[in-house]
This record gives structure tokens, sequence and C-alpha cells, in this order.
């Protein structure tokens, strides 16, 4: 690493990369190139700053940068020279007689001096102890950036996968094949025929299991339902919380016609559960303002990709065969008019064995709510087939 970085950001940067904030060959470069152009060379704040709107992506990842830097007890020499030649006044600096160049000439721009303190300042060693340069803004705070399992990039780049295109808008691009054949039918020169280009008209719909055993993971999924909504460029995203389910079953009475009561699945009567009808869902995350599911349902159309995030029991390691009916009569319902439905499950996959989500993963795409897992639930929701054992 010391051979393509300056020994002086070595630390800075393997802090970054342990916080999962990539940086490059190609960003450092960017800042070698920062460097010898001027930039960021008179304090340590305006480098951190520029590290800062080369690398971050986004504001969490620039508090990460800022924190990597404040961490930091020392940075390497930075010349007294080069720091007060950047930071004179322009007035201060005409006064002074101009520095002698090499070979007794007058250098009036003062040039030799800003080369001399850019090449100390990008040629330090590893061996180099600390100079003069502290940070004038010591006293600024931390911001402690959680630290969850997908990052904000790692979010967008998944989503970014969701298309489903659809042509509408104006007629701008040309439609050859139409056109060929408009003009062979009529013998004569018309006009090209013009259809609306292709856009991505995919809708997304979270339901949010809230409250409850999902109160471990709040943080961390309206982290990822932030991150989609300003990084996932998805027009339309969509947002209803629930707790547990969203509302009874009218099929409860099918768990008496079940040939053994203590089995713990639902195949003898899986075929006769109905959607999901009368249930109730909610617009914030307090669950305090109520909207019927049936609203939610009804603005359903064929681009509209539904996503559920719970724990459908993991949590706390339970079964409840009635959980489970309620459950498979909603994802009934999803699936009446989208273009399909994913479960992302918080809890790890090894603790779904004997609870309602370990059986609930037989009827429906369920994934660990980790980067894997987030790339396989946007395969399901753009069309790709999945393996269930006992698909609703």
């Amino acid at each position: 690493m010391t051979d393509t970085i300056p020994a002086y950001l070595v630390p800075v940067v393997a802090q970054l990369r342990r916080r999962r904030v990539q940086v490059g060959i190609g960003d450092i470069q960017a800042l070698r190139l920062a460097l010898q152009a001027g930039f960021g060379l008179s304090s340590r704040d305006e480098l951190c700053e520029l590290c800062v709107a080369l690398w971050a992506k986004s504001t969490v990842e620039a508090e990460i940068v800022r924190a990597a830097f404040a961490t930091l007890d020392d940075l390497a020499p930075w010349t007294t020279t080069g720091r007060d030649a950047a930071s004179r006044p322009a007035s201060a600096a005409a006064s002074e007689p101009a520095a002698a160049a090499p070979g007794g000439q007058r250098d009036p721009a003062g040039t030799g001096r800003h080369d001399a303190a850019r090449t100390a300042v990008l040629n330090l060693g590893p061996g180099a102890r600390p100079g003069a340069l502290r940070s004038e803004a010591s006293g600024r705070g931390l911001v402690l950036v959680p630290q969850y399992p997908l990052t904000t990039r790692e979010v967008a780049q998944a989503w970014r996968h969701l298309r489903r295109p659809a042509r509408w808008g104006p007629a701008v691009e040309l439609d050859v094949g139409a056109t060929i054949r408009e003009r062979a039918w009529r013998g004569i020169a018309v006009p090209p025929v013009l259809v609306p280009r292709r856009r991505n008209a995919v809708r997304l719909l979270m339901l949010i299991d809230r409250q409850g055993s999902m109160t471990p993971f709040h943080g961390y999924v309206d982290y990822v339902v932030a991150a989609v909504r300003n990084a996932g460029r998805i027009d339309d995203v969509q947002t209803a919380y629930f707790h547990d389910v969203p509302g009874p079953s009218q099929d409860r009475a099918a768990l008496d016609e079940m040939t053994d009561p203590l089995r713990p699945d639902l195949d003898d009567v899986l075929a006769t559960i109905g959607p999901l009808r009368g249930g109730r869902v909610y617009d914030d995350p307090g669950l305090t303002r109520p909207r019927a599911l049936d609203g939610v349902l009804s603005a359903e159309t064929p681009t509209m990709a539904v996503l559920v995030i719970g724990d459908a029991g993991a949590a706390r390691g339970q079964f409840d065969i009635t959980r489970l009916l309620d459950s498979v009569a909603m994802v009934k319902a999803l699936r009446g008019g989208s273009a399909g439905v994913a479960w992302l499950n918080p809890v790890p996959k090894d603790r779904w064995a004997r609870t309602t989500a370990g059986q609930l993963a037989r009827h429906v795409p369920m994934f660990p709510f980790s980067r894997p897992g987030l790339y396989l639930a946007v395969d399901v929701l753009r069309g790709r087939p999945v393996g269930v054992e006992r698909p609703v």
C-alpha cells in the first residue's frame, strides 16, 4: 500500500477500508493530481475536505472520512514555508521581496517556494515525525456512524438493477420497423413513425414489520429504506408498516381440517387459504396512522415490486401456526396484481429452523438481510425464477 499512496495517508486509507469505504487506485491518483495542482496544502482541514470531496459518495461516508482524519493524533511533517505561503494574505506576499530562484535569478511569482512545499508534502517518508500542523477545528465533535451490514453504496448498487422498462412520455424515438412497414404499405414517402422512449417504470412497495421483536432492527431497516429512497434511482418508492401481520386471515377455520393438528406446516390446507382481505397497515413507523390494506393493494400494477421486511417470528425462536397462516394469506394478496414478492429477514438464516420463518420460507422467496440476500431479492423482483419448495 505504501508504494501506491503517500505514506502519511496509509492509516487514513486503512481505516476507511475497514469501514467499507472503497478507496481505490483511481481515488489515490485523483488525490495526487489535486495535491500537485496546489489543493489541500494549506492545512490539515483543507486536506481532509479535499479527501471528502474526492472519496465520499454520501454524507455518511463524508463523516467517516472526517472521523478517520480526526483519530490521527499527528500528521506527517507539513513544512512551515508551505503552510505560511498558502495561508499568507496576498497583500503581505506582495510587500516582501521576491524569492531568489536557482542560478541567482529572481522568482517574482514565488513559484519555487510553493513547488518546494508541494514536493515536501508529496514525498514524505514513512519514518517522518509529526510536524507543526494541527487541525484548527480540533474541537469539532465526532459523529458516530453506525456500522451496518450494508453500506449506502451497496444498497444503491443492488436496487439500480431493478428495472421494468416501458415506453411512456412524448414520442421522440424512431421506430425503424414501423416506419419501413408504413412506407412499404403506402408506396410513398411518409413521415417517420415515432414512439416514446423506454423508461424505468418500476414501482416499489416496502411492507415493514415494526415494533415487538423487530425493535432491535429499527435503525438498520430505516437506514436501508433511506438509502433506497435517496440513491436507488427508483422514482416511486412507497412504504407501509405493520406489526407481525396486517390482520387475521378469514380462512383460519382451515386449521381444523388438517389431518394432523400437530404438524408444523400448512401443506394439507395450503390450497384452501385465500388472499388476505380487510387487513390494516400504517403510513408511519410509529403505527399511528392506519390505512386499509385493500387500499394499498388496489394501487398494484404489473410494474410494482413488493418487498416485505420482517423476522416472521425468528427473532424469538417461536413457531405460531396461526401467524404462518396469516402470513401466507398476506403473501397471496400481495401476489394478486404485483410483479413479484420477496422477503428479507434481518435474523440470520441458521436461526430460522423450527420457527414460523422457516416454514414461511418454503412458500415465499425469503433471504437474509445481507448483501448477497439483497441481490437475490432484487433478482426475484426483476422476474428471475427462484426455487421455492411449496410456492403460494
